[in-house]
């Protein structure tokens, strides 16, 4: 799943589609609102595809692209560990997450001729902050990535932090769903 899952999990809680005025509420409204799986749906096929459906994989996609491009941690700056350019690409990537989720949702109702969302309380901030949180733990977790020459970095420790943030994220997110402004 991806970025559009959870723009299409946003959707489903707008008032101008249909069912209207039913905000998924459950694991498995939310996982039928994020594109759902040809799988029959019970609790578990359900609680999967939420968890996976906050994993932003268009823009980490590009990311790992990006970072096998720019080659090893090493910079060539004395007394800096990783080079700047694996820095200025997590950082990129860490403020397209949120920009991303927003730009497919307000295509998406663009396509279908609704209003686009530019007051912030249009905006899809649960899958905004869900994508970025979850491209941190997954580009944190890559063995070549801007922390791995930090004192505090642990590959084990970050692995350990992206399988439960993954599962925590699709676990929360009915805390999460509410209406969305039209």
């Amino acid at each position: 799943m991806s970025i559009n899952s959870m723009a299409n999990a946003a959707i489903g809680r707008r008032q101008d589609y249909e069912p209207v005025g039913d905000v998924p509420r459950t694991l498995t409204d939310i996982s039928k609102a994020a594109g759902g799986s040809s799988a029959p749906s019970n609790q578990l096929t359900s609680a999967l595809n939420v968890i996976v459906a906050y994993i932003p994989t268009e823009v980490l996609t590009l990311y790992v692209a990006v970072v096998a491009a720019l080659g090893n941690t090493t910079g060539s700056t004395p007394g800096l560990h990783t080079s700047p350019g694996l820095v200025v690409a997590f950082w990129a990537f860490l403020f397209a997450t949120p920009v991303t989720v927003w730009v497919l949702y307000a295509v998406k109702l663009k396509t279908d001729k609704k209003q686009l969302p530019l007051a912030p309380s249009q905006w899809p901030v649960w899958e905004m902050t869900a994508g970025t949180i979850a491209y941190t733990a997954w580009a944190m977790a890559l063995p070549n990535n801007p922390f791995v020459a930090a004192v505090w970095y642990s590959s084990g420790l970050t692995a350990v932090i992206l399988l439960v943030s993954s599962t925590f994220l699709g676990l929360v997110a009915p805390l999460f769903q509410r209406p969305l402004s039209t």
